[in-house]
């Protein structure tokens, strides 16, 4: 069997990604504007498509398009994140004294979940804007300080090396702080498993 063409590499990369997120070829053509008999055509490595449309794929999928012309011995299954290499998330609990560090990007595979070291510095917050609800599960592990913790009307108190899992569809966020600075370990799915 001959070496695979770049046309090949990219299309079985662009399958396996679109696979992988259980998009269908309907949904990804939707998605870039593209018709299902030409992303058939791309993901089975029979045309060569421009960067344009390689950059619209990618986009859709979540990914960098050079993702698409690496073969499976060039991908990495870990990668190592220094310390000083997090990188800052900036989004709406940054105004509030809240600093998310994503743990894990850039990856060269999916991921079934994000982790972030969370960091409030603040010891007095607002409860009322401090409420958080999104698909999926979440994993807080405390490092530093103490603080209350709300769930779906309950309340949590943690303190260092203490766990707290639930489900991120109700309510939830940081109710009081009892000693600053907080840092915690966040952990949060990408996708709510089947209930068995």
């Amino acid at each position: 069997m001959g070496k695979e063409s770049v046309e090949q590499i990219i299309g079985k990369s662009i399958r396996t990604c679109r696979t992988q997120q259980s998009i269908t070829i309907e949904q990804l053509s939707q998605m870039v504007a593209l018709t299902k008999g030409q992303i058939s055509k791309i993901e089975n490595g029979l045309v060569s498509s421009p960067v344009g449309t390689l950059t619209r794929i990618a986009q859709a999928l979540g990914t960098e398009p050079s993702t698409f012309f690496k073969t499976s011995q060039d991908r990495k299954s870990a990668q190592l994140v220094r310390s000083h290499e997090r990188k800052p998330v900036v989004g709406r609990a940054s105004k509030m004294g809240h600093y998310y560090h994503s743990l894990a990007f850039d990856l060269p595979f999916q991921k079934s979940f994000e982790p972030y070291l969370m960091i409030i510095e603040e010891q007095k917050l607002d409860p009322k804007k401090n409420s958080f609800q999104h698909s999926g599960h979440e994993m807080i592990f405390m490092l530093k300080g103490q603080m209350s913790y709300r769930h779906d009307g309950s309340i949590y108190d943690l303190e260092v090396g203490d766990t707290l899992y639930f489900d991120a569809n109700k309510e939830h966020g940081p109710e009081k702080i009892k000693k600053s600075p907080v840092h915690f370990l966040s952990i949060i799915s990408n996708h709510t498993p089947p209930i068995s």
